[in-house]
């Protein structure tokens, strides 16, 4: 393509968004001085001048869809209701004043008020969202819509009037043909049949749409069904309770079209929404000042010509300081806190000091991160050991480009901060990116802080396991090596003295030396004795658990005790998970016989990559706050220096369930 074909295309797309606004601002002007003119001149005009509202909206959302790229044809058809809407309500105005050429402005209201609502249930529904039918066999559709729209306005323009002048009796239209009985069934047969195959041609590309485009149409299947409820009850309502649903129409449709846009990126168009929101939220102030002004004043003091004068003071007096209100509010809907750093580092601040474990801390500055950029994807990874691992994420990712910021802690790589675009393909600003950086100083002392508890938890696990396996080596040569090797020097020695004289002096030191030997014997028994649990080291875990059960069976008022075991290899169990596993059930079975009231106890053990130990019984719980005592701390502080979980709550049905989580791959 050639510069100057790209040169003519980008002047006549500036040329139509021109075009566009010129439209869009002189038709609102003019809705609003007709609503203006009605309420000034006589009564009943305050949903006259309420609609500015609607017609506004429908102006600046066709405005605002012809910058996007797919979304033309859809605010073509939006600014050209809206202007239609816009026209009706100056030909109001007009009429009430009873300017020169009064008739014509009363006859346009016969039927611009068409173009204003028919295309709205006939033809946007058959090309939303794209500006096209679903398929090439409905392209039909939307000129049926366009068809229906003609014979409703020449129905209007053709009809037997009367003429909207507001005075009694109101004059007929001189216009009127003798066909109008006949145009008006064609009319209303050709909405009838138009607005079945908009919503037909709907429901086709529902059904071909994948799950984005379904979302994208749900918001509009929602407005339809309200609008066509108005339209179907709005004769069987009282007058201002119709109003207020046809009122609601143009602001249901709308407001399904910006759902769509913002929530599922339907156009692209996020760099233009502030504006349009600013804008929107700024002129349904103006008319709201406008209209509250003018009819209190108009009911209090009667028609003034001052009226307009005091209104439009008390409108730019309040205008600018709710502007910069909402363009703050809109700057945060959709692109977070990037022009309030102070603020995002202070929220920053306060969630990092409200974490009690520092194993949150990741999941805590990935939701600050993703709040404070609005975006859809977050993903913080430590750096340990040479090897970066994610600790945490928020969302999932929506495409490229990525931001990848490096988190730091005095000049030294401990991760780094992913960012998903909030639109694919669109890129972070250089605000977004300097907020980015100044939350990665901050991120990256507390990802520091992280890494630190990890290694202080490893370093406690791995102290308890060494703790764990030096006891039971020591334990082992004590009871296989030294124990033995006294006991036979004591036989040794009482072997030799047999040998000689009883009433001799070494007879007498030899019975002294073998006393000795003999309590140090004892003294060792007591020591392997001592280093618990010596049942697990003699028995193994099953069977010590087992033997324990026995043993508390036959206590008075004890529950009746159920043991499984499942999957359990003793061999391939760390020497402390098993003394700390079987420490829990002895604590916890401790608990249930003393204080449970229970009539049955079930211990369970799950063996794998993890060893879960369960015990639960049917007593009367732990009530809905408790006090954990010092038994409880200890379950709880054996499994955590494992790296394990451990979790006390109530048992569904009843009763107590202690549950404790301990980690036995890769362990040794």
């Amino acid at each position: 393509m050639s510069g100057a074909a790209v040169t003519a295309g980008v002047g006549g797309v500036r040329g139509r968004l021109r075009a566009a606004g010129v439209t869009a601002v002189s038709a609102a002007g003019a809705a609003l001085a007709g609503g203006a003119l009605v309420t000034v001149v006589g009564p009943g005009g305050s949903w006259t001048l309420a609609s500015n509202v609607s017609h506004s909206l429908l102006l600046a959302a066709g405005w605002w869809l012809l910058r996007s790229r797919t979304g033309g044809r859809v605010g073509a058809l939006l600014l050209g209701a809206g202007a239609a809407g816009a026209g009706t309500l100056a030909a109001a105005g007009w009429t009430a004043l009873g300017w020169p050429g009064w008739p014509v402005a009363a006859w346009l209201q016969l039927w611009l008020w068409a173009l204003f609502v028919v295309p709205l249930f006939t033809v946007l529904p058959a090309i939303f969202p794209d500006g096209r039918p679903p398929a090439p066999a409905w392209r039909w559709v939307p000129w049926l819509g366009v068809l229906a729209t003609a014979v409703t306005a020449l129905d209007g323009a053709l009809g037997p009037g009367p003429l909207p002048t507001g005075g009694h009796p109101e004059p007929a239209n001189p216009l009127a043909v003798g066909i109008s009985p006949a145009l008006s069934l064609a009319s209303g047969g050709a909405v009838v049949a138009a607005v079945l195959a908009a919503l037909a041609s709907l429901a086709v590309r529902w059904r071909r749409g994948d799950r984005t485009q379904r979302q994208q149409l749900k918001f509009l299947w929602y407005a339809l069904a309200l609008v066509i409820t108005i339209e179907l009850v709005g004769g069987l309502m009282p007058r201002p309770l119709a109003q207020v649903g046809y009122f609601l129409i143009p602001l249901l449709l709308v407001g399904a079209i910006a759902l769509s846009v913002r929530r599922y990126r339907l156009y692209d168009i996020d760099p233009f929404i502030r504006r349009t929101v600013v804008l929107a939220a700024l002129t349904t102030l103006i008319f709201a000042v406008y209209l509250a002004v003018v009819s209190v004043l108009g009911t209090a003091v009667g028609p003034a010509p001052g009226l307009a004068l005091i209104a439009s003071a008390v409108v730019a007096a309040t205008a600018d300081p709710v502007r910069r209100q909402v363009q703050r509010a809109a700057t945060r809907w959709l692109f977070g806190q990037r022009e309030e750093p102070l603020e995002a580092l202070a929220a920053l601040r306060e969630q990092l000091r409200a974490v009690a474990d520092p194993s949150e801390l990741p999941a805590t500055t990935a939701t600050v991160v993703a709040r404070a950029l609005r975006a859809p994807y977050v993903s913080v990874r430590l750096l340990a050991e040479g090897v970066q691992e994610e600790v945490a994420r928020v969302g999932t990712p929506v495409g490229e480009p990525s931001v990848e910021v490096p988190l730091e802690w005095r000049g030294e790589l401990v991760g780094t901060l992913t960012v998903g675009p909030r639109v694919p393909g669109e890129a972070y600003s250089r605000a977004d990116r300097a907020l980015l950086a100044e939350l990665a100083h901050g991120i990256g002392s507390a990802l520091h802080a992280v890494r630190l508890a990890s290694e202080l938890r490893g370093a406690q696990e791995r102290a308890v396991h060494v703790r764990a396996d030096e006891r039971r080596r020591l334990r082992h040569d004590l009871h296989d090596g030294l124990g033995p090797l006294l006991s036979g020097i004591a036989l040794a020695l009482d072997g030799v003295r047999r040998t000689v004289d009883v009433d001799t002096r070494l007879a007498d030191d030899l019975r002294l030396i073998s006393g000795q030997v003999r309590s140090a014997a004892t003294a060792v028994r007591r020591i392997i004795d001592a280093m618990q649990p010596a049942a697990v080291a003699d028995l193994g875990l099953v069977h010590a658990i087992a033997e324990h059960l026995d043993r508390c069976a036959v206590l008075p008022a004890a529950p009746s005790f159920r043991y499984v075991h499942r999957q359990v290899t003793e061999a391939e169990l760390p020497p402390a998970v098993s003394e700390a596993a079987y420490l829990v059930v002895l604590e916890a079975v401790a608990n249930v016989v003393r204080h449970a009231r229970a009539g049955s106890c079930t211990v369970t053990l799950t063996g794998g990559d993890r060893l879960t130990v369960c015990v639960e019984d049917d007593g009367v719980g732990i009530g809905d706050r408790y006090v954990a005592g010092v038994g409880t701390g200890s379950m709880r502080r054996r499994v955590r220096e494992l790296g394990g979980q451990f979790e006390l709550g109530w048992r569904p049905g009843g009763g107590t369930r202690v549950r404790s989580v301990f980690p036995v791959e890769g362990v040794r």
